[in-house]
């Protein structure tokens, strides 16, 4: 397929990892943080219920959120960021090269650089949203 360059997708690639970031990040990122603070509370109370000082009850809460909501954002966002992404480059891709109906060849060839685009971009998008 001579109309889809290294230098489309080397364009297209970090369009749809960024706009597919960004289309899941709030949903995940809230859910995320919901589940580890009801978590932490439930946790804290029990593990510090002896303890006395305050300031170290609340900065081992802080420490528990911030952790488990990263981790519980970077397991839930694995396979909607994968969709996502996928469906971006599909679209930028057929754009960019398409000067009118695609044969089933080129569709191939597109699904097929997608799949391997979205996949190997897959950790780093899940990684900005574990530290978002």
């Amino acid at each position: 397929l001579s109309r889809l360059s290294t230098a489309a997708l080397k364009r297209c690639v970090p369009i749809a990892v960024d706009k597919a970031i960004r289309e899941i990040i709030q949903p995940v990122v809230e859910r995320s943080v919901t589940i580890a603070c009801i978590t932490t509370k439930e946790i804290v109370a029990k593990d510090f219920a002896m303890e006395s000082d305050e300031l170290k009850m609340r900065k081992a809460g802080q420490l528990m959120v911030a952790n488990l909501a990263g981790s519980l954002a970077l397991v839930t966002c694995r396979e909607p960021l994968r969709s996502s992404v996928s469906q971006h480059l599909r679209r930028l891709l057929t754009e960019n090269i398409s000067e009118g109906k695609l044969n089933d060849q080129e569709q191939n060839i597109i699904e097929q650089c997608v799949q391997i685009c979205a996949t190997d971009n897959l950790e780093l998008g899940c990684m900005l949203i574990e530290k978002a």
